[in-house]
């Protein structure tokens, strides 16, 4: 998978453990999902799982969406520092097949998932906008940086998928 970019700063005082995790960006009809304001679906994947495994489990527990068509984007790496975990995102687009599933949520984060759909101008405008909000803050933990790395892996990939889709 080719690397589109690195989010953070690898910082060599600092033993990272790597974290493995897939996004996926769901289109239907030329719009693309987006969850809370500027994140895609997905999540770890687990030591037995492949990525398509892990898309169809994530998808399935956050969203209760079955997917076809799953493409290769391009991998983006996070050096979350607070964690001392690089995470390697593996990013993919896929075409929603339908909401066929009860969602199973893990945690609280995950029952409180708001999905809406957008353009990708629109979708690309709005985590823009949510980056924005940290121009002035210091990232003083992890939930702020891996709030902030996560809209910035959302903003690589849907850069990416439209470069891909021609728009």
């Amino acid at each position: 998978m080719s690397n589109l970019v690195r989010i953070g700063t690898q910082n060599n005082s600092i033993e990272y453990r790597d974290r493995p995790t897939v996004k996926v960006i769901i289109s239907k009809g030329g719009d693309v999902l987006i969850l809370n304001n500027g994140l895609l679906p997905g999540g770890g994947i687990e030591p037995d799982e492949t990525d398509f495994q892990a898309i169809e489990r994530e998808l399935a527990e956050e969203l209760g969406a079955s997917v076809e068509n799953i493409s290769v984007i391009g991998e983006v790496v996070q050096y979350r520092d607070f964690l001392k975990r690089r995470y390697i995102v593996n990013g993919y687009s896929a075409d929603l097949v339908a909401f066929d599933k009860e969602p199973n949520p893990q945690d609280e984060r995950e029952a409180q998932l708001t999905a809406s759909w957008h353009t990708i101008d629109a979708a690309l405008e709005l985590v823009t906008a949510s980056i924005q909000r940290y121009d002035d803050v210091e990232i003083v933990d992890d939930s702020q940086q891996g709030k902030l790395y996560n809209l910035q892996t959302t903003r690589e990939l849907l850069r990416r998928f439209k470069l891909i889709q021609g728009a």
